[in-house]
């Protein structure tokens, strides 16, 4: 039973309730409470702290759900593994991307993917940087697609290519500056920019900063959705990835602008896995061997 305490335990701490965690669970609320219970009698250890009127875990309570959460989800990986070596024909595969990359490098994926192998089912985890790598360290998701390399003990980064960020603007705009834009020319444009802090404006930021660009920053946004549909309104330039915008600078909704003396500017796509992760389910080993065939196949 402790199995279930473990899981009920966590969808209280995940929802902040009892009544919610009973709904996800299947279990009246008092049922829940009881399971909680009988989890604290059998570690000898209190989880949440009862003095409080908020919702708070002890630091017992803590140190179980980070345990609960890995173990859970090696109970998944596990029911998988061996659905799998049952039925070699489907399978669940689960990736996760920074949006950016997920809407921009994926779809062709998946879609190749569902052509091949039509019993199996992908779900797909869009978040930030740290969120998804989190994700992929606790086994909640099998490998994800990230915009940059990662170095960490008990990962794998597989680099898959470059994915350019190059400086795009609306046509009305593009008309009326230089082709190319020179570098000192470049504080002077009003720039529409990813909110900081982020992994990307920081990149961009510090590239800027060493050719000695101080950036006219006009608007900024927490998406680059937002950011590639105010630039194409005319509101400003903006530095986006290739990936992002590829559909608008084939329809022409977008142009991309040079820059005299900027060089090249590119981040390495990266695929990312848990060295500990072998592979064993046969989906998660099919999409990871399409998606290192694709990008090859690009460059």
């Amino acid at each position: 039973m402790i199995l279930q305490h473990l899981i009920t335990f966590c969808r209280v701490v995940e929802t902040g309730g009892f009544s919610r965690a009973g709904e996800l669970v299947g279990l009246s609320q008092p049922a829940v409470t009881r399971q909680v219970a009988a989890l604290e009698a059998d570690l000898g250890a209190a989880l949440m702290d009862r003095t409080s009127r908020q919702f708070r875990l002890t630091r017992a309570g803590e140190l179980v759900y980070e345990h609960a959460r890995r173990l859970t989800a090696g109970v998944a990986e596990l029911r998988e593994v061996v659905d799998d070596l049952v039925h070699h024909d489907r399978g669940r595969v689960t990736i996760g991307a920074v949006t950016t990359v997920g809407l921009g490098l994926l779809p062709p994926i998946l879609t190749e993917f569902s052509r091949r192998y039509p019993t199996a089912r992908v779900l797909v985890k869009a978040g930030r940087t740290a969120e998804t790598l989190e994700r992929v360290l606790h086994g909640e998701i099998d490998m994800a697609v990230l915009p940059t390399p990662v170095s960490h003990p008990r990962l794998n980064s597989i680099p898959l290519g470059k994915d350019p960020v190059i400086l795009v603007c609306s046509p009305e705009r593009g008309q009326k500056l230089p082709s190319p834009v020179p570098l000192e020319d470049l504080s002077q444009v009003e720039l529409i920019s990813f909110q900081a802090p982020s992994r990307f404006r920081t990149f961009v930021d510090s590239i800027l900063e060493q050719h000695g660009v101080y950036p006219n920053i006009t608007m900024e946004f927490d998406s680059h959705e937002a950011v590639k549909m105010m630039v194409e309104m005319g509101f400003g330039v903006a530095f986006v990835p290739q990936s992002a915008v590829q559909a608008d600078l084939d329809s022409g909704r977008l142009v991309r602008i040079p820059v005299a003396g900027l060089g090249e500017l590119a981040r390495t796509t990266s695929l990312v896995l848990r060295r500990d992760s072998s592979m064993t389910h046969l989906a998660a080993d099919h999409l990871k061997q399409l998606i290192l065939e694709q990008f090859h196949a690009k460059g």
